[in-house]
């Protein structure tokens, strides 16, 4: 049973999903309190009216609205954005439903085939650094509070294999600097370092 922000409930047209990830857990806490109720043997048992219920509920009517929205972006920005001004009539009725071919990690290429990109320096004033719209964001965790975040046995060797093939790109995607590689200016060895406490549980 999945259920929450970590079923990928958000209706990306809307940049919303909060709503729709609170009813899936309401949805999930109803469908076991369902079993205890029928004083059923719970042992081994595979909670299947959890998906009927979430396919029949308001959350996937509104989602397959949007359903086509963000792969039509994938051809160009352009068509894009006529096909998203399209599927505001359309609703969710349109007889036809965007697939991709590929898994999100497939489209990671190699850094050889990008140029570094250069970002003018904030200005203070108009643009801020990333730590400073951090702390605008209220996040606040104890400073001993055990990290969320960790990598598993046996996968320790792709921290630094992410940088050397594909120059980290967690240290870009998280909005909140938790991924972050240093380099030992003695050895010149780079090290994952993880920043929990700046997390914002974005999901990413």
């Amino acid at each position: 049973m999945i259920a929450g922000c970590s079923a990928g409930f958000l209706n990306v047209a809307e940049i919303k999903g909060t709503h729709h990830a609170m009813k899936s857990g309401m949805i999930a806490a109803e469908t076991i309190f369902s079993v205890f109720d029928k004083d059923e043997e719970l042992a081994g048992k595979e909670l299947v009216e959890y998906e009927q219920a979430v396919q029949d509920s308001w959350v996937m009517k509104d989602l397959k609205k949007w359903r086509n929205f963000k792969l039509g972006f994938k051809k160009s920005l352009w068509f894009g954005l006529i096909h998203g001004f399209i599927l505001n009539f359309t609703q969710g009725k349109e007889p036809w439903t965007l697939r991709t071919t590929k898994r999100d990690h497939e489209y990671t290429q190699k850094k050889e085939n990008f140029k570094p990109r250069e970002y003018p320096k904030k200005d203070g004033k108009i643009t801020f650094d990333l730590l400073s719209n951090l702390q605008r964001s209220g996040t606040n965790h104890d400073h001993d509070q055990p990290s969320h975040l960790k990598i598993k046995e046996g996968m320790e060797e792709w921290a630094s294999k992410s940088y050397e093939i594909y120059a980290a790109p967690e240290d870009r995607f998280c909005p909140a600097k938790v991924y972050e590689h240093i380099k030992d200016e003695k050895t010149g060895e780079v090290k994952l370092q993880i920043n929990a406490q700046n997390c914002v549980h974005c999901k990413t």
